[in-house]
């Protein structure tokens, strides 16, 4: 009878395992950022990483490895020993969009990692040229729609976040728009300063100098609610265009077969971080919205923004490369 060291060799891995997270953790943490410094996503993973090491009472270092527009840090983390201590903090559109722009990844998106937790979503503004004779989204679309074509849009390239969210746009209001990619938002906003573009969606704390200083005038929020960053501009729900859901949300996952009782330690932890004031404080001032809850409500918004994201690439008729 081979059917008691079988159930012994299983009881072994489970009280292993167990065993393990007790104590859980007890070297340092590194956490995965597939993208260059200075983004959102990279600036949200540093201020989390100090906080997590605060709680935990361990290292954490934030490792960035850009390239291949997220691609070469989720699969350093698909690959990892999934043992909590290589995590990877990813966002929509370095996790799944980019993941449906790439074809033949040695990894699946969705099949390889373990969500822990959403922590947040990063709000991004429409803003517009100021010699732009337009003040409201409803006048930009009237606008666009009596000359297709003509008005130029920045992107931080083909297949980036900007770029599909604009695209997004632009089907739902019935516009046609000209794509004008850079390198980078930088080189964007330079372009929609000289009027080389007339428009361009863009994360809320990059555009806001410009607004204030009234070269960009600011549209509409993609956020379910007004930035206390910008009190005065209509969410795009409240412009007229409810159909549009392009929020970019930002959290931590883990390889798959990441002991549950290790992510429920880390997304603890993680939950209790976004509810401490100073943290709220931080995040309000840089505009990015709390978001927080379980693992497996962060695993049924991956789910959804996969299947969102595949339908509107198709619309758009955007294919793999």
């Amino acid at each position: 009878m081979r059917v008691a060291p079988l159930l012994f060799g299983v009881l072994w891995l489970a009280l292993a395992a167990t065993a393990h997270a007790d104590t859980y953790p007890s070297r340092g943490i590194r956490i995965i950022v597939p993208s260059a410094p200075g983004g959102a996503g990279d600036m949200l993973a540093r201020e989390l990483a100090d906080r997590i090491a605060a709680s935990l009472r361990v290292s954490v270092i934030v490792d960035n490895k850009p390239g291949a527009s997220g691609a070469i840090g989720n699969e350093l983390v698909a690959h990892a020993v999934p043992d909590g201590y290589t995590l990877l903090f990813a966002t929509s559109a370095t996790h799944i969009t980019a993941s449906q722009l790439i074809s033949r990844l040695s990894y699946d998106a969705l099949r390889d990692f373990t969500p822990v937790v959403n922590a947040a979503y990063a709000t991004s503004v429409i803003v517009v040229n100021a010699g732009l004779p337009v003040y409201s989204l409803g006048e930009l679309i009237d606008y666009a729609r009596a000359r297709p074509g003509k008005l130029n849009y920045a992107s931080s390239g083909i297949g980036s976040a900007n770029h599909l969210d604009t695209e997004v746009f632009a089907l739902s209001a019935d516009v046609r728009l000209t794509h004008v990619p850079y390198r980078g938002s930088a080189d964007g906003y330079r372009a929609l300063l000289a009027d080389d573009v007339q428009l361009m969606f863009g994360a809320i704390t990059s555009a806001l100098p410009y607004v204030h200083a009234g070269r960009l005038r600011a549209l509409a929020v993609l956020s379910d609610r007004r930035s206390p960053l910008l009190p005065e501009v209509l969410t795009i729900a409240e412009a007229g265009l409810d159909s549009v859901d392009v929020r970019k949300w930002m959290g931590l996952m883990a390889p798959a077969r990441t002991p549950p009782e290790i992510v429920a330690r880390l997304n603890r932890t993680v939950n209790a971080i976004l509810e401490h004031p100073a943290t709220r404080a931080w995040m309000e001032r840089k505009g990015f919205e709390i978001a927080g809850g379980s693992a497996q409500e962060f695993a049924r918004i991956m789910s959804a923004d996969d299947a969102k994201w595949r339908d509107a690439l198709r619309r758009m008729g955007i294919r793999p490369e």
